[in-house]
């Protein structure tokens, strides 16, 4: 073989944390060219809006923190307990293995701090990381990763936006290329004999959420209008083993904006708030109704079942505010939270609201006595003088379509699995992020999906290094 020939650079399908992690990996660690293809005019999918943090165990920063006691083992279980039977627990198992190498990669590589952590619903011990500093995690790392691959010139890495992924070709059970509609609307096709499918979820598409969950179809997403599930279309035509589907993520506090109520689209309202010491009201009456950390399903049905229109209030102190003020200027920025004080907030409603409320926070605030949801972390509680002129911070939420736990499966190498063999489908095929599935099975747990997109990614660059030499075209 003459080994001058040259070879064709990977293709990457989505630029969000999934992508970026896959490219990284490729050029930096093996010297492999990509080509970066994403519909939207912007680098970053859904990946940079993440803002409660990644999940990672054990990392320096539980160390420096004092945290002990966590461990992969541990992560797993929290995660298989979350997925309730659904998934692969393979797949699981390779996200928890590989969660601390996430972290040391994102802090080594692309100097992040990730130097805070907080306890999210369904996890035994505080692991999910953000930096202190201004930026929100999600954007902080889309950032860092992409102006990482700014460095190199075209010929390592060419990135091209506003070009939509139309077609696979394969011949011999062999990707061959990649076709797709540039920004001018041009048809054109990129040879290559790899292919990593990091294309997102279908939080956004009516029309598949009708298909797999009619029941979500009324609710409001999170999700940009990108997310509509154009690879796990594309992989399915390709005859790719597609599970989980059906399994849609309900976020339970979505943020109602005041100047528009009725919006299909809603801020998250970011876990990390309940995590950090908010908790959810029952706006007719002043009182608590769950256990806010408990998983996300769990909480979203005793929302759904308690309330009529699926609205709550979450308060939360000025102790949750010195601890996340970044987010929380935003949100007030946004007006979608307000400060104020008891008396304020509800001036103009009954008195027995007023009274409820104090007397509610007061008892969550008692940390002498056992919550009466069960509540196991209870930290930034509010003053243990509560009354009228005690300072909150409150925002109303609701349940919002967030996360499409169900894709294309996978193998743990990223490799694309096909409906009739269950075996790898094509080779040079792989998929890292919300366009697979099997990852989170019924429910995926806060911190997880960008976590998914770092190890899943970077695997899939790994398993291409393996095989890039052999694969000439």
């Amino acid at each position: 073989m003459n080994m001058s020939v040259p070879k064709y650079p990977v293709v990457v399908i989505g630029s969000g944390l999934a992508g970026l992690s896959t490219c990284n990996q490729l050029v930096s660690k093996y010297n492999i060219p990509v080509i970066l293809i994403d519909k939207a005019e912007k680098i970053g999918g859904n990946s940079i809006k993440a803002s409660s943090g990644i999940n990672g165990t054990p990392s320096k920063t539980q160390e420096l923190l004092g945290i002990q006691g966590d461990s992969p083992n541990l992560f797993f279980n929290d995660t298989v307990h979350s997925a309730k039977g659904l998934g692969c627990p393979n797949l699981m198992d390779k996200l928890t293995a590989d969660s601390s190498n996430a972290i040391s990669w994102l802090q080594n590589e692309f100097k992040l701090k990730l130097d805070l952590l907080s306890q999210l619903g369904g996890h035994s011990k505080p692991r999910t990381h953000r930096s202190s500093g201004k930026l929100p995690p999600g954007f902080e790392i889309v950032n860092a990763l992409s102006k990482k691959l700014e460095q190199y010139n075209n010929e390592m890495v060419e990135i091209k936006m506003k070009s939509k992924v139309i077609d696979i070709e394969y011949a011999t059970n062999k990707i061959t290329g990649v076709k797709y509609s540039d920004s001018e609307g041009s048809v054109k096709t990129i040879k290559t004999n790899h292919v990593v499918f990091c294309s997102g979820g279908f939080g956004y598409s009516k029309e598949m959420l009708k298909k797999y969950t009619p029941e979500l179809v009324k609710l409001p997403t999170t999700n940009s209008d990108g997310t509509t599930g154009d690879g796990q279309t594309i992989l399915e035509k390709l005859g790719a083993k597609m599970i989980d589907m059906n399994q849609v993520q309900v976020h339970p506090t979505g943020f109602i904006d005041p100047t528009d109520r009725e919006s299909n689209w809603k801020f998250l309202a970011a876990e990390a708030l309940r995590g950090l010491g908010g908790i959810l009201l029952n706006p007719k009456t002043g009182l608590r109704f769950t256990n806010e950390l408990k998983t996300r399903d769990e909480v979203t049905k005793d929302i759904q079942e308690q309330l009529d229109d699926g609205i709550s209030y979450l308060v939360m102190s000025e102790k949750v505010y010195e601890n996340y003020t970044n987010n929380m200027n935003f949100y007030l920025f946004k007006k979608l939270i307000k400060k104020t004080t008891i008396d304020e907030f509800v001036s103009n409603q009954n008195p027995e609201l007023k009274e409820n409320i104090i007397r509610t926070l007061s008892e969550y605030s008692d940390l002498t006595k056992p919550d009466v949801f069960g509540r196991s972390v209870r930290i930034n509680t509010f003053d243990n003088r509560v009354d009228g002129s005690t300072v909150i911070y409150v925002g109303e939420v609701t349940p919002v379509v967030h996360f499409t736990m169900g894709g294309a499966e996978i193998n743990e190498k990223s490799q694309v699995l096909s409906s009739k063999t269950g075996d790898v489908l094509l080779q040079g095929l792989y998929a890292a992020g919300e366009v697979s599935g099997g990852v989170h099975g019924a429910n995926r747990l806060g911190g997880s999906s960008l976590l998914e997109c770092v190890v899943f990614g970077r695997q899939a660059a790994n398993s291409i290094a393996l095989e890039y030499p052999k694969t000439f075209l």
